[in-house]
């Protein structure tokens, strides 16, 4: 963590932190560009970009002009809105991940990429709201525990359905990153063997991801908000359609669900799903407040002192 990491990105006078949120704008290289100045930007503390700025980069694309053609949309967009003169906060997606999100902010006073830090909001004299930054560092984001990959997961005195499911894993995975349940027995409860590979690879991956998000939240001692580019597991806007022939299926980020749960954190914000929805889950603390704006979605985010978040929609007409 640097020392600007350490310092807050700005003052405020609350009695909320009033945050403009954006997800997966997915900008093109040609088209319309995007209305910035239709986005409330001056009614708003923050700007909280939660990822996907843009459809591709330069170290994805077919082609690096290629890429670049989608990269000097977003940067025009981030520079608009750096001009706007509110702080800017952008979370690495997977369109967008931590080095092409560099490129896209660098030189950019008031933009800056979140991931794997966080950043306080100070309120009044009375308190400051912490935002932690989870996004991605590649194009593709592999959950881990993917519930396709586990086809003959055991679901009892239910229909199997996409939720019957993710249930089941939930519950097993919670159960081994409690200590209640050994690698072998998730594996069974999953279907499968601890041998497998594919189970070893995945669970390695979720051990690893929840000890980076719980330790970078449990560096902060106040309302906390975290903002990730992928949805919590099994939330109702943590759905996607596997094949057109064989249904949908959850994958979130089990590591992410269950972080928010071990630390109780306030909130979380995310993108990703392309499914705006607004939902809570149980945490040690009560509850987290986990809100999605969208596909290219716009949503005003205030957070209260004692974490109460309320959301709305903004309506931008576009494309």
């Amino acid at each position: 963590m640097t020392k600007s990491d350490l310092e807050p990105i700005c003052s405020v006078e609350g009695p909320t932190v009033d945050l403009l949120v954006t997800s997966d704008l997915h900008l093109r290289a040609t088209g319309v560009q995007y209305p910035v100045v239709d986005l409330p930007v001056e009614t708003h503390d923050i700007v909280l970009s939660l990822g996907d700025v843009v459809d591709e980069n330069r170290d994805h694309a077919k082609s690096v002009s290629a890429g670049e053609a989608y990269e000097e949309r977003g940067r025009a967009f981030l520079k608009r809105l750096d001009e706007q003169g509110v702080p800017v906060l952008a979370v690495p997606g997977n369109h967008d991940p931590v080095d092409c999100t560099q490129r896209l902010s660098e030189g950019l006073t008031n933009v800056h990429s979140l991931h794997g830090v966080t950043r306080n909001v100070v309120v009044g004299t009375d308190w400051s709201l912490t935002v932690a930054g989870w996004g991605c560092e590649q194009f593709d984001f592999t959950p881990a525990l993917l519930s396709p990959n586990y086809p003959n997961i055991p679901v009892e005195d239910e229909a199997r359905t996409p939720d019957a499911v993710a249930n089941t894993l939930l519950r097993a995975a919670g159960q081994y990153l409690a200590g209640d349940l050994s690698e072998t027995n998730l594996a069974h409860k999953l279907g499968t063997e601890a041998t497998n590979p594919s189970f070893e690879t995945s669970l390695a991956r979720l051990d690893a991801r929840f000890e980076t998000l719980v330790e970078l939240v449990d560096r902060a001692n106040n309302p906390t908000v975290v903002a990730s580019h992928v949805s919590p597991f099994n939330v109702p806007f943590d759905i996607r359609g596997q094949h057109s022939h064989n249904g949908d299926y959850h994958f979130g980020s089990v590591a992410l669900r269950f972080a928010l749960a071990a630390t109780g954190v306030d909130a979380c914000l995310s993108g990703h799903t392309h499914q705006r929805g607004l939902t809570a889950i149980p945490t040690i603390s009560g509850h987290s407040y986990v809100h999605n704006p969208g596909n290219a979605g716009v949503s005003s985010v205030s957070v209260s002192q004692d974490g109460t978040l309320h959301a709305e929609q903004v309506d931008v007409e576009w494309r």
